[in-house]
């Protein structure tokens, strides 16, 4: 017999993204489990902590230097549609505020440049696996803005105070 799915029911993850998750939770619970019998509770707690809080501390930093060098890309001539600058410190710094030690393990690779090197490859497969996003593709109506309510003040009035409200 086979089962019937609702028809406003929710599709279920392909089999490899469940088997990897799956993977992953196990091999989670087994470093926490097994930095508990190295090194007791305490030290593992401590240690789950303060990986969280560098990863907190560094997300701001990586994060301004990965937008600072994607903008510079861009400003430069570079095309959107090809590698930008990665942001592999800003996936380090997520994957060490995420909990867990296999994560941190890869936050910490990620943040290190000379073992980013790692990481290359799979980006690069998985940005060729991506499709591309379009944005819009609505109609495109031409027209002119007029502004009624502003127009007896003058051409500069509000402009001091910042952008006025559409209302």
């Amino acid at each position: 017999m086979t089962q019937r799915r609702e028809p406003n029911a929710p599709a279920r993850a392909p089999y490899p993204i469940r088997a990897a998750l799956a993977a992953w939770i196990v091999a989670e619970a087994a470093a926490f489990f097994g930095l508990i019998y190295l090194i007791g509770i305490g030290y593992t707690l401590l240690v789950f902590i303060a990986t969280t809080f560098l990863g907190v501390a560094l997300l701001p930093y990586a994060g301004a230097k990965s937008f600072r060098a994607a903008r510079d890309y861009l400003n430069s001539g570079g095309d959107p549609s090809r590698a930008t600058p990665n942001g592999y410190a800003v996936g380090g710094a997520v994957c060490l505020i995420v909990p867990g030690f296999v994560t941190d393990l890869i936050g910490l690779l990620l943040l290190f440049p000379p073992t980013r090197l790692l990481f290359r490859g799979l980006g690069r497969h998985i940005a060729a696996r991506t499709p591309p996003m379009r944005f819009g593709g609505g109609e495109v109506v031409d027209g002119e803005v007029l502004d009624e309510r502003d127009a007896d003040r003058g051409p500069d009035y509000g402009h001091e105070k910042g952008p006025r409200s559409i209302e």
